[in-house]
């Protein structure tokens, strides 16, 4: 294996070590201050793709949903419904 490949190999190593770090205080931070009173979940695509704008849904009887392998998840959008399903495995592991 070539040191660029090394390197590279080492760099997303690391990052998939620190991105959990990163996101779990925002999580949590994102369900303390929001000033929604009602049921939050998380978007598991916008988790998986870590954008943090969209990753706390507000939980609406409108809000886009599925169930999957017994459990229900929500999404921000019927775009990141429909990415997970067509791919569920990348977004449930």
């Amino acid at each position: 294996m070539s040191a660029r490949r090394l390197a590279h190999a080492g760099l997303a190593a690391l990052l998939l070590a620190v991105l959990p770090l990163v996101l779990s205080p925002l999580v949590a931070s994102c369900r303390a201050s929001a000033p929604y009173d009602g049921p939050t979940a998380e978007c598991p695509v916008c988790k998986h793709e870590g954008d943090l704008a969209c990753l706390c849904v507000h939980v609406e009887p409108d809000t886009p949903n599925c169930e999957c392998n017994g459990q229900k998840y929500y999404f921000c959008s019927d775009q990141c419904r429909a990415d997970f399903l067509a791919h569920p495995e990348r977004y449930t592991k």
